[in-house]
């Protein structure tokens, strides 16, 4: 082919905006993916005019093939950290023919220009996705044209380099000032360019600083927030020489009763639930379901009851807030998203090799640097429950704080095996000489004696107790539960 054009050559032009949309819309789904949100994601079109002008100037023989920025995009990031995360995502997904920063290779003296430069020529094999429309200008473009010029740099080089641009690249005024006037203004460019770079640097502190926020803990033990949930302390409680103890809470009513079969995890049932939890958000495909029920397997989850329950710690419009998506995503990103948000660094060593997404633990990490210790997780309180033919029917089953059932075996276990074989450095006494700070209740048993038993205990020291109990009388037949599963006897 020469230098000159054809009809068909100009009918090329019709579509060429096309490919431009495209690019634009393929390059902003890539960035959510990794959770990087730019300034601007703009492309254009070269025109016929230019396109020929640039030809002629090179003398191409083969344009289409030799012009590599007939259609052009530029990402402009927001720091150094985002627009190297935007170039490793461009690196991996296309195939890549050049790949440079014009600025490297311009003199100490005309320091400043700073911006990554790739022309990719199509999607990697390995890589490719859904995203290219089979019959779409895109496609048809990479086909037809020898590349695609991205360029990428951030908010403070962009200031920069358009300045340079119009005052000194394409300035006329300073083609007409003197020699010593340049040089003025190339050692001023050199000093904004160090002063952009200093800002850069900045912009990366500030970053680093909200990707890992100090974490404040509060004053009050956690375990005993949770405790309180359950109103302990009016709780009646079963009073010596009472066959069954207090009334009302029998196993397999009320509240305690059983619950409802737990529904099983598969892609037709997880489908309906992201439907329903997320309804505003795509669909996405059955493939992506396959993928989701990996991804809350791998949480060690089975049932789309015990992720029901997992998520109810979750506030899921703060986490979208958080994540901020500049365009649509689907529901299984949404799922991915509040997993990363309620298990952190163990969901991504869990889930970063599922799934055809190479880069997935780098693109989760970066999204964790959104949600890092911003989330308010509404954490579910440890439940426990005494089960087993000594345990007093009152209490069979019912849904107890740690303290609660500290004392409930507690007085089990000093009926059968006398009150001092349960005393407690500190915890559990026959006399009322526990701190206040611990408030002592007493706990009363068939033959008048009172067990003075701590009640502000934490949850680690509360399993130690029970366990200790439990040891005290190996003969009694008694299992605790914790949150459903068994807690103790400990297995052999």
């Amino acid at each position: 082919m020469t230098g000159t054009f054809d009809t068909t050559d100009y009918m090329d032009w019709d579509w060429l905006p096309g490919a431009a949309a495209e690019i634009e819309v393929y390059l902003e789904r890539l960035l959510t993916e990794g959770s990087i949100t730019a300034h601007v994601v703009e492309a254009r079109s070269k025109s016929i005019a230019s396109f020929q002008r640039k030809c002629a100037e090179k003398g191409y023989e083969d344009p289409r093939r030799q012009v590599t920025d007939t259609v052009a995009v530029r990402l402009i990031m927001y720091s150094d950290t985002d627009e190297s995360r935007a170039v490793e995502l461009i690196r991996e997904r296309f195939e890549v023919l050049e790949d440079f920063n014009p600025g490297d290779a311009k003199p100490p003296q005309r320091r400043g220009y700073d911006c990554a430069h790739l022309v990719v020529t199509g999607e990697q094999e390995s890589q490719a996705r859904d995203w290219l429309v089979a019959s779409g200008d895109l496609r048809r473009y990479f086909d037809r044209f020898g590349g695609l010029e991205i360029q990428v740099r951030t908010v403070a080089a962009h200031a920069w380099a358009e300045f340079e641009h119009s005052r000194r690249y394409k300035g006329v005024g300073y083609r007409h000032v003197s020699t010593h006037d340049q040089q003025t203004i190339d050692q001023l460019f050199g000093a904004a360019a160090d002063a952009r770079r200093a800002l850069d640097e900045t912009f990366t502190a500030i970053e680093r600083v909200l990707a890992n926020p100090t974490r404040v803990d509060a004053d009050e033990d956690d375990d005993q927030l949770e405790e309180s949930r359950f109103e302990d302390d009016q709780a009646p409680e079963p009073q010596p020489g009472a066959a069954d103890g207090t009334p009302g809470a029998a196993a397999g009513t009320g509240a305690d009763g059983p619950e409802a079969s737990p529904t099983v995890l598969d892609a037709p049932s997880l489908k309906t639930f992201l439907a329903a939890r997320f309804p505003d958000d795509n669909a996405g495909s059955d493939r992506g379901i396959e993928f989701a029920c990996e991804l809350v397997r791998a949480c060690g989850l089975t049932t789309l009851t015990e992720l029901a329950r997992e998520l109810e710690a979750i506030d899921s419009a703060e986490v979208r807030d958080l994540m901020d998506t500049t365009t649509a995503v689907t529901r299984v990103r949404r799922l991915d998203d509040e997993l990363l948000a309620l298990y952190g660094e163990e969901y991504i060593s869990s889930t970063e090799s599922i799934g055809a997404v190479g880069r997935r633990g780098d693109q989760l990490r970066w999204r964790y640097d959104r949600l890092r210790d911003k989330v308010s997780l509404r954490r579910r309180p440890v439940v426990f429950q005494i089960f087993g033919a000594d345990c007093p029917e009152s209490i069979q089953a019912r849904k107890m704080p740690a303290p609660r059932v500290v004392r409930e075996l507690a007085r089990i276990v000093a009926e059968r095996e006398g009150a001092a074989s349960v005393v407690q450095d500190g915890a559990i006494s026959l006399a009322e000489d526990l701190p206040l700070s611990a408030r002592p209740r007493p706990v009363r048993l068939q033959d008048g004696t009172d067990l003075w038993i701590a009640t502000t205990l934490r949850r680690e020291h509360a399993e130690s107790l029970m366990a200790a109990l439990m040891d005290a009388a190996p003969a009694l037949d008694l299992r605790v539960m914790r949150n459903g599963l068994l807690f103790l006897p400990l297995s052999t």
